[in-house]
């Protein structure tokens, strides 16, 4: 061991007194680097090497590095002074200048400044070699690579990397995009030989197909990024040659100016159909590989609108959608939202043709505009909008292929999107308050933004009476009709529906829970509901079978707060206890991390965020008696010692984790300063009563935190608990 760590020393010789030479390091210096080098080294040399060892060693010689780079730049700073002020003297400046004119290549560069790269490269290798290359450190050696500009070293390391984990698509995409994209000089490397390296289509196209070969049956994702490789290269040759054709390119479109809209999009969709076919033909292979998976072909949607001039290419995967997924929600909604896209994109070119194109110039795919658009006549645009809805009807199809509830749902949603839209649009809340959203497309003719509304609204009033005609019914449709009554002040009408679904149709949980915060703010608004949200969710608790815990929990926990809002009274106070008790008992056979309630899409209630409520409610804001007392401490002492809520805090979620150290805090603050003292015991007693209840709160919270997954925020809990405690047990 000793013979290998000095032979690896020996090497360092020539390198470091390079650097002690040019003034880089002092004496102190290197002989401070070379041992912490030989403590490494033996580390290494270990036969049971820790791979912590070889990363700490090249962060070691990382941070090396850039102390190296500072203090070049610094040795070089006072070499320039050093000539500026030789000039000023011409015959000191000669001798200056005779004596340096040796030694300056010799101070600007040596065999020191490659040395340190070179061992981390080293280091690198050995610990690939070692631990047979883990993939974080195939990653971490490629990133280092390109950061130093290590090229060749970075093809090699992917290559490496590929053999030994093939089913990692991540690095296939990774390679690839290094293979294509390369390396682009910055602007503060313009003495550098070379600006751009790598840019290989070739090779990126042999890693990819590679990848594909391997994985290509279950990788989507290696399917998507050779789709975006080829838009990329595509639009690299598109704006090549309309920058080398720009003269042309200008005279062309100043004749085609009066020709009609349709005829400039055909020419501009020209330019691109023949060179996106092997974007067609990776998006056919595509499919045929993975022909099940409708998100997997919207998502090739998505990467069509990342770039211009690419609309026949998205009409292509829409009609391949349409054809193989007919029956298919999702399909009906992209298809949708393509052809809204369409509309809105027409809108922008009419107002831009109108205006005058003198000022726009194209280059690649990229718009250069020298004249702003001018947003002041929004009467004009709204004339020139003389055309049929095809996204209304191509909804109107959609509900007539696929009658279902999703279906209408996502109609309904989609409706309220295009409301939302002219409303901010008229209220001047658009998303970028510079450019406001084009809504044009979305009016008729002569139709102001109000009346848009209006018909908007009315549509959409229209598709409820639809789905109730036929019978279509879900839960979440019926909340979304409520929501949109509510945002329209209709609230009785939706107090009504609720009440009628409720009593008919359906009596799932967020029904009751919804019409329960109905009614509180039509009593808010001192407006008269038909039945008070208390009687709400009463009805709602004896409907709910006690098995269906989640739901039952839900509506529960709900009731318990709304009684909590009313005047203290006995009957209020025993109902709060029997719906407490009846808390408990159902959350003792719940899971860790309860599921939704049976397929419905709703959260689950947060047990000790109620169990904290109701400590709060219990604890009196006057002068604490000894009845007080009980209660309080029986409550604590059922959710804590007597149930599951207090001894495990694995699974529990963010937010009940918080309100349980909430809880745990209210608790001990109550036994610390407002819990009355007994007047049965002496005062010593009641020092030692109190010493073990709160020794007895502080183990708990102990043993309840430590149970958790054992991340910072839950150790600093803990750590502070003990601190407490400690405290604790030696004060009284």
């Amino acid at each position: 061991m000793a013979e290998q760590v000095q032979a690896i020393l020996e090497r360092m010789v020539a390198p470091l007194r390079d650097l002690r030479d040019r003034g880089i390091f002092s004496e102190d210096e290197i002989r401070s680097i070379v041992e912490r080098r030989r403590q490494s080294e033996y580390l290494l040399q270990k036969r049971a090497a820790l791979k912590a060892d070889f990363l700490r060693y090249i962060e070691q010689e990382i941070l090396l590095e850039r102390l190296r780079k500072l203090r070049k730049q610094k040795v070089m700073q006072e070499y320039g002074e050093k000539m500026r002020k030789g000039r000023g003297d011409d015959d000191e400046g000669d001798t200056i200048k005779n004596q340096d004119s040796k030694t300056h290549a010799y101070q600007t560069s040596g065999p020191g400044d490659a040395h340190i790269v070179s061992n981390i490269h080293f280091l690198y290798q050995r610990l690939l070699k070692k631990f047979h290359y883990p993939l974080d450190v195939i990653l971490n050696y490629a990133d280092f690579a390109k950061e130093h500009k290590s090229f060749h070293v970075m093809s090699r390391v992917y290559a490496e990397g590929l053999q030994h984990h093939p089913r990692e698509e991540g690095l296939w995409i990774q390679a690839a995009s290094f293979e294509f994209f390369g390396y682009v000089a910055q602007d503060d490397e313009k003495n550098e030989s070379t600006k751009v390296v790598g840019s290989s289509i070739q090779n990126a196209r042999v890693l990819m197909q590679r990848g594909l070969r391997i994985n290509g049956k279950t990788s989507q994702e290696l399917w998507l990024q050779y789709f975006a490789l080829e838009l990329h290269y595509v639009m690299k040759l598109q704006g090549r040659k309309e920058i080398l054709e720009m003269g042309a390119s200008i005279d062309r479109n100043n004749a085609l100016q009066d020709n009609t809209e349709e005829s400039n999009d055909d020419a501009m969709t020209k330019i691109s159909d023949t060179i996106l076919l092997p974007c067609r033909i990776i998006y056919k292979n595509a499919i045929e590989s993975i022909p099940n998976s409708v998100i997997f072909r919207l998502r090739f949607v998505e990467y069509c609108r990342m770039f211009p001039h690419t609309v026949e290419l998205e009409r292509y995967v829409i009609d391949s959608i349409e054809r193989d997924f007919g029956d298919s929600v999702e399909a009906w909604v992209a298809r949708i939202s393509f052809v809204e896209e369409k509309m809105k994109t027409r809108g922008k070119k009419r107002t831009l043709g109108d205006e005058g194109e003198s000022g726009i110039e194209t280059v690649g795919f990229l718009v250069m505009s020298s004249n702003t658009t001018s947003h002041e006549e929004p009467v004009a645009k709204r004339a020139r909008m003389n055309m049929e809805d095809a996204a209304l009807k191509l909804l109107n199809q959609a509900l007539d292929a696929v009658p279902s509830s999703k279906m209408y749902l996502e109609c309904a949603r989609y409706l309220q999107i295009r409301i939302q839209r002219l409303i901010n649009s008229q209220v001047g809340r658009g998303v970028d308050e510079e450019q406001p959203e084009d809504i044009s497309y979305l009016m008729c003719e002569n139709e102001t933004t109000y009346l848009a509304v209006k018909r908007h609204a009315n549509l959409l009033k229209g598709l409820y009476a639809r789905a109730e005609k036929n019978g279509v019914y879900s839960t979440d449709l019926t909340l979304d009709q409520v929501d949109f009554l509510v945002s329209s002040n209709e609230i009785d009408n939706a107090d009504k529906l609720l009440g009628h679904v409720i009593a008919n149709r359906d009596q799932k949980a967020r029904l009751y829970i919804r019409w329960a915060k109905l009614s509180r703010q039509m009593e808010e608004k001192s407006l008269v509901p038909s039945q008070s949200p208390t009687l709400i969710l009463r009805k709602g608790l004896d409907a709910t079978p006690i098995f269906h815990r989640n739901s039952y929990l839900l509506i529960a926990t709900e009731l318990m707060k709304q009684l909590m809002t009313q005047e203290r009274s006995p009957k209020v106070t025993n109902d709060l206890k029997s719906i407490f008790q009846k808390l408990l008992l159902t959350s003792q056979s719940l899971p860790m991390r309860p599921s939704v309630i049976r397929g419905e899409n709703e959260v689950n209630s947060n047990l000790p965020e109620t169990f904290l409520a109701y400590l709060t409610y219990t604890i009196p804001r006057k002068k604490c008696s000894v009845a007080d007392n009980e209660a309080v401490r029986s409550i604590y002492n059922d959710v804590i010692f007597n149930s599951n809520n207090g001894k495990l805090c694995l699974g529990k979620t963010d937010q009940e984790t918080s309100a349980m150290k909430s809880f745990f805090d209210a608790c001990l603050h109550f036994e610390n300063v407002v819990a009355a003292v007994d007047p049965c015991c002496n005062k010593r007693e009641s020092k030692k009563k109190k010493k073990q209840r709160l020794s007895r709160l502080y183990r708990a919270a102990i043993n309840y935190f430590a149970s958790g997954t054992g991340d910072a925020f839950l150790r600093n809990l803990v750590d502070n608990y003990l601190r407490h405690f400690d405290k604790v047990k030696y004060c009284f």
